[in-house]
């Protein structure tokens, strides 16, 4: 039955797609609350704070590949090694979706007057509710030096919207129990951020400390987007083969830069801007109020983010905690947040790393993020790292088989106080040091 692509189409369409976009995914730095800009590894330094590549290890030369191609039947395939995907569930999507789905089986069984009106007055709940999931993929060459080091890097991430939008059509044949074709659709909004940059560093020993600078030029490509799915039979194939013909391709000029002071080689402060440059991004959608309103244009803004952060590091532990000095801004219709991060990692014999965190929203607009991982490091040159990212109403906890479950979540109580916790995104990193 066409009604069932409501829900059927609704998932399927929303699991390529972010509300505050993730400005990179770097498996241990995620593992430990997202903290890095005082802990990181010198592989991965260019995108979170490029002074500490001259805090890095002189003896290696450290490589991230976002893919490994491979052989299959004479064809050559890529295995990717580096990516990130953070789902950011919502409430009342959640619950509207969960809604709709419930009166929709009712209304199956016994099609009546009342479960026709019940399922006409889901529908009309979920118009508008959205939802939005952060992706990337990054790669690195780094050589560290005591004088200058140098990393060639690359780092995309995209950060987008789905929205629903349920025609006033749709609600009033559902009342007339007479619904077939659908008018309702999805808008996705977004924006992909391609960066590709140089970071230089420099350190010098003063009195009680080695002093670092670091500065990251970068060349970014931004793609917005906005496209509408319809949920009719061929909805979905026609978004999958018009996708890119919603693309807007911009180009522009940013900056990153940081400092770090390592005291004693065990504790380090540490200050970094990412964008330094600000750039506001107009994109022509409907995704604010739904179908049943006229459109709109979102914007998007890339805006400096200072970042501030301390380390304890040995070679057998790590403790690192920082905080955003300034709100982290994307769209405009989001809430904008403020976060604080920390994380610990122990290392065993150098061969493998456990890793736990946790990251609060200081202005309190979104619930704290759990963070777990791991990573194995055999002879100390491959390096395989895991990241996993727990919260309320975690997309892996509620999505299973091909269905939502209920999660606590329903439509007289979508304040998630009774969700359970789940996983809602993870990240996988394979680098290499020699």
């Amino acid at each position: 039955m066409k009604r069932l692509l409501i829900t059927a189409a609704l998932t399927n369409a929303l699991t390529p797609t972010v509300f505050a976009s993730q400005l990179y995914f770097d498996a241990r730095n995620d593992a430990m609350g997202g903290a890095g800009v005082a802990s990181s590894d010198f592989v991965t330094a260019a995108f979170v704070n490029p002074a500490l590549l001259g805090q890095g290890n002189t003896d290696y030369i450290g490589m991230i590949l976002p893919a490994i191609p491979y052989s299959d039947n004479g064809h050559t395939r890529y295995a990717p090694t580096s990516f990130g995907i953070q789902t950011e569930t919502s409430d009342a999507f959640l619950g509207a979706l969960d809604n709709v789905k419930t009166t929709l089986e009712a209304y199956d069984n016994n099609s009546n007057p009342s479960t026709a009106a019940a399922y006409a007055n889901a529908l009309g709940e979920f118009d508008g509710q959205r939802m939005g999931i952060n992706a990337g993929t990054s790669f690195a060459i780094a050589l560290p030096s005591s004088a200058l080091s140098v990393a060639f890097f690359g780092n995309s991430y995209m950060t987008s919207v789905a929205t629903a939008k349920v025609s006033q059509n749709d609600i009033d044949l559902a009342k007339s129990q007479n619904l077939d074709d659908l008018d309702s659709k999805v808008n996705l909004a977004g924006v992909s951020v391609s960066d590709l940059g140089l970071a230089l560093s420099m350190n010098w020993d003063a009195n009680i400390a080695k002093v670092s600078i670091g500065i990251s030029p970068k060349y970014q490509r931004i793609d917005t987007y906005s496209y509408d799915i319809s949920l009719d039979d061929n909805g979905l194939r026609k978004f999958e083969d018009g996708f890119l013909d919603g693309l807007d391709m911009q180009s522009h000029f940013n900056l990153d830069a940081g400092i770090a002071l390592d005291f004693y080689d065990i504790f380090r402060v540490a200050v970094s801007g990412r964008n330094m440059l600000k750039k506001n991004l107009e994109i022509e959608t409907t995704a604010y109020k739904g179908i049943n309103q006229a459109d709109e244009k979102l914007i998007f803004t890339l805006a400096p983010l200072v970042t501030a952060g301390f380390a304890l590091h040995h070679s057998y532990a790590t403790l690192t905690a920082e905080m955003d000095l300034n709100d982290a801004i994307g769209f405009e219709s989001n809430s904008e947040s403020r976060y604080a991060r920390g994380g610990v990692e122990v290392n065993l014999f150098n061969a493998l790393q456990l890793r736990a965190g946790v990251r609060h929203d200081l202005n309190d607009m979104r619930d704290d993020l759990y963070t777990l991982g791991f990573g194995i490091s055999p002879m100390e040159l491959v390096h395989i790292d895991l990241a996993a990212t727990v919260s309320k109403n975690g997309a892996y906890s509620v999505y299973q088989d091909g269905e939502f479950s209920d999660g606590g979540l329903n439509s007289g109580n979508s304040t998630g106080d009774d969700a359970t916790y789940g996983i809602d995104g993870f990240v996988l990193q394979v680098s290499a040091k020699f």
